[in-house]
């Protein structure tokens, strides 16, 4: 997209660094720039200061990288004065920038300025996720920090056995895995009534709950991520940002044949192998694939990378449809 300013932002705890793409101009560090803090106030005292370089908001692109909770406010800011702005990978960014000398923040600000500029024509806006998937992203992340907690407990109790210390040990450990138990529980009834009172992620999780494999987790997971759908065209690139999607991986003569895949969302990649182990258990066109592929000598991990590939696709098909997912008859495979 074809914008008057690009403007970068490098963003920490307390405060913001701000550049202003200037057009030629080849020292990246010699941008116009300026600090502010990281709250209502300095992004007021930022807008302030654009305007004295003539800067637009209106036709600006603000373009940063993603920095987790600490980017929030700005965007909500961005957003409800109608700019656009783009959220970027900061391995994405990093890459980007290539072998580079020096770093700071105002230096990292006025390259991720110049990156917008390049990359405008394909760079892709950003939107807050809504009320509902924020409450999800916070609830799945605290019941993940039970489940870890659950394991350990089980672990613990595994290896004491019949040898532990003291009885009262393992009175404490198994009340205490009771009543982590009990606070997943509560989490995920708490993700139901938020799933229920949201019909648009209500539809979008029941149309990923009929596709095989697919559990609650996972389907939680791809909401999440995707802002229910809103943030990726297709599941190619959804694969991509997880890092299932395989690109050729070729150089020369040395290098043929192999492919390699980026890195993404580790966890939410991992978190679908579950869902491969049960489809190769029980959806039959899967279990052939699988059956064939691994006969023709390729590596599991490989064979399991393309099953995520496929269960991708499905997801998307189904909401892209509205309709669930149909699996194929038994005689088809007889």
């Amino acid at each position: 997209m074809e914008k008057d300013h690009y403007i970068g932002v490098d963003i920490s705890k307390r405060t913001i660094d701000v550049a202003i793409y200037v057009k030629n101009q080849v020292k990246k560090g010699a941008f116009p720039h300026e600090t502010f803090s990281n709250s209502e106030d300095g992004f007021k005292d930022m807008k302030r200061w654009l305007r004295k370089q003539n800067t637009v908001l209106s036709k600006s692109l603000f373009c940063m990288e993603a920095t987790g909770n600490y980017t929030y406010e700005l965007c909500l800011f961005l957003e409800q004065q109608s700019v656009d702005y783009s959220i970027q990978s900061p391995l994405h960014l990093k890459r980007s920038f290539g072998l580079t000398h020096g770093k700071n923040d105002k230096i990292d600000a006025s390259r991720i300025a110049y990156y917008a500029y390049l990359h405008r024509e394909d760079i892709k806006l950003t939107k807050l996720a809504s009320e509902s998937v924020r409450k999800l992203k916070s609830l799945i992340a605290e019941r993940k920090s039970f489940v870890v907690e659950i394991a350990r407990c089980k672990a613990q109790l595994k290896e004491a056995g019949e040898n532990a210390p003291s009885p009262g040990t393992v009175k404490r450990t198994e009340a205490l895995q009771l009543f982590l138990e009990s606070q997943v529980e509560a989490i995920e009834d708490e993700m139901a009534q938020t799933i229920e009172t949201d019909e648009q992620m209500r539809t979008n999780y029941n149309l990923l709950l009929s596709v095989d494999g697919i559990g609650v987790v996972n389907a939680i997971n791809t909401i999440i991520a995707t802002h229910n759908f809103e943030m990726f065209d297709n599941a190619r690139q959804y694969a991509s940002y997880i890092g299932v999607a395989p690109f050729e991986h070729t150089s020369g003569t040395s290098v043929r044949g192999r492919t390699h895949v980026e890195p993404g969302a580790k966890m939410l990649k991992a978190d679908l192998t579950g869902a491969v182990r049960s489809c190769i258990n029980h959806d039959k066109e899967i279990r052939k694939y699988y059956e064939r592929k691994i006969a023709e000598g390729k590596a599991y991990g490989v064979v399991a990378n393309a099953i995520k590939f496929k269960l991708l696709l499905r997801m998307f098909a189904v909401i892209k449809r509205g309709t669930p997912f149909v699996r194929k008859p038994d005689f088809i495979y007889s």
